[in-house]
């Protein structure tokens, strides 16, 4: 908008809608530039070097389990898939605090006693939260927790115990990720909002899943 009454002093209204267009354009590029090394270049070389130092996740490799692109420990243990995610949640300028999720691909012979074995799960020592849905066992840590080795072996020996049948990625895919793409194409459309379009040109922006309305 700047731009634009800037230029309307020397140019004519269309002439200076192309200038505040182009500038905004700019703009917008710039910032999506800049995030973008910023997440993939500071924050990414900052979470590995994290991972690959820290006595904690280093028991997780060997477990058998390996860092992927996505900065994740993944693997099979015990025929079960097992995804392990580090989170930064952001307090203040340069202030972090780590959050720790393990994703357990399963899914239940019997929903009779399923609910017993997550209840036990929610008991162990360092455990915040844990709750089952569309193929997977999902698992917070509480923000203090140091030792995964311990719930992740517990975990896997109540489902071992119960007969929690193991799911592989292609069963996963088979039985559940037609119906979670549905579901976050859904949420995601009703995040988004158009900024503008012009022939191939479409600038949307999508709100975040914290974000009010």
């Amino acid at each position: 908008m700047i731009f634009f009454f800037i230029s309307l002093f020397e140019n004519s209204l269309t002439e200076s809608l192309k200038t505040g267009f182009v500038v905004w354009i700019g703009i917008i590029f710039l910032f999506t530039t800049v995030g973008f090394f910023s997440e993939e270049w500071f924050i990414r070389r900052r979470k590995l070097k994290k991972l690959l130092k820290s006595e904690k996740y280093r028991k997780l490799s060997e477990l058998g389990l390996k860092i992927n692109d996505d900065l994740e420990f993944v693997g099979n243990i015990n025929n079960y898939n097992v995804r392990f995610y580090l989170y930064e949640k952001y307090l203040k300028p340069n202030k972090y605090i780590d959050k720790h999720y393990m994703d357990i691909y399963c899914v239940p012979k019997s929903f009779d006693n399923f609910q017993n074995v997550i209840d036990k799960i929610k008991n162990i020592s360092g455990i915040e939260n844990a709750a089952w849905g569309y193929g997977i066992l999902s698992i917070v840590y509480k923000k203090d927790s140091n030792d995964f080795i311990f719930s992740l072996d517990l975990t896997l020996k109540y489902l071992t115990k119960e007969s929690i049948t193991p799911l592989s990625k292609p069963d996963w895919e088979g039985s559940f990720k037609k119906e979670i793409t549905s579901k976050r194409e859904i949420e995601e459309k009703a995040r988004t909002k158009r900024l503008i379009k012009i022939g191939k040109l479409d600038i949307k922006y999508v709100k975040s899943k914290n974000a009010s309305t």
